[in-house]
């Protein structure tokens, strides 16, 4: 217990939280550009999701031959008792996270989808008290509240959307259990990432999801009409596979070394924020006084969070 306290109480806890502020706000822009994916009919979700899992595992695999040694280790190697937790870890936070969540946008809307993403904190919250008896202290309750307060007052405030959703209570299902897969990673998985850097272990993560997920559904992925992709979708799935995964998802581990797992959570508060931004850029959207309050809720939220010991 006492090196989880220093490690979290670290003087370098700040680039912890850029990582993830960053990250999230990667994940936010990513919610809308699928759905104009899907709706463009060139491709379902199921399909994008293998998209995105194995483009990113090419990124991973080719970027370590160029990036700095510091960054990409080419030369560490998975010790052999570790493989199972890489393998359940990918499954958990890949996998099911990643695919499901947007085969659920396919079926639900935007708005839903945001507001089942802001579970993940009462998720977090919940599983470490329960796993490894990280106490529910009256000030990070009180920071996961506000923080959902915001977030449900930044995706309920914006009633412009006019998405049909297939199938509502599956499309939430699906991103729900999507949630609770990533909070259970985040709790489960505190002491592998220590051992490994974070490029190493979210490379071997992404290629075992592809071997998990993508080679069941490879027929699915050569039977897509590539052909039909117009520029605008092509530059969308660079973007989810670039800034939304790649980057994404490799500053995860970086942060868990840093950062409590309620607090890592916490930060999924900014997709909707992300989200508001976007479209407000797009013309969709007004970034008016309720969009502000809620950004405000969020940001103590997050800070309660970070405070609570």
């Amino acid at each position: 217990m006492d090196s989880t306290v220093n490690q979290y109480n670290s003087k370098n806890a700040w680039s912890g939280h850029i990582a993830m502020l960053f990250a999230n706000f990667c994940w936010g822009a990513m919610s809308p550009l699928s759905k104009n994916i899907l709706e463009s009919g060139v491709t379902d979700g199921l399909t994008l999701s293998v998209i995105r899992i194995v483009g990113a595992t090419l990124v991973f695999v080719v970027a370590g031959f160029f990036l700095p040694e510091s960054v990409a280790p080419r030369h560490e190697k998975i010790e052999r008792k570790d493989w199972v937790q890489i393998v359940v870890a990918s499954f958990l936070m890949i996998t099911i996270n990643q695919g499901l969540y947007i085969y659920g946008i396919q079926f639900t809307s935007p708005v839903d989808a945001s507001i089942m993403s802001t579970l993940t904190p009462v998720f977090t919250m919940i599983c470490a008290a329960l796993i490894i008896s990280m106490p529910i202290t009256w000030l990070k309750g009180l920071g996961v509240a506000l923080g959902l307060g915001g977030a449900l007052m930044m995706v309920l405030g914006d009633q412009g959307s006019t998405e049909k959703a297939i199938n509502p209570m599956f499309g939430n299902t699906m991103c729900l259990i999507a949630q609770l897969c990533a909070a259970l990673y985040y709790v489960l998985f505190r002491n592998i990432i220590n051992r490994y850097s974070p490029y190493t272990l979210m490379k071997w993560m992404f290629i075992a999801s592809t071997v998990t997920f993508g080679l069941p559904l490879l027929p699915r992925l050569l039977s897509c009409n590539f052909a039909a992709f117009t520029p605008a979708i092509w530059w969308s799935i660079a973007y989810i596979i670039v800034f939304a995964t790649f980057i994404g998802y490799l500053l995860i581990p970086f942060s868990q070394r840093l950062l409590k797992p309620t607090v890592i959570s916490m930060y999924s508060y900014f997709q909707p924020v992300t989200s508001a931004i976007l479209a407000t850029v797009l013309g969709l959207a007004t970034f008016g006084l309720i969009k502000i309050a809620a950004t405000v809720l969020i940001f103590a939220g997050v800070f309660a969070v970070s405070r609570s010991k």
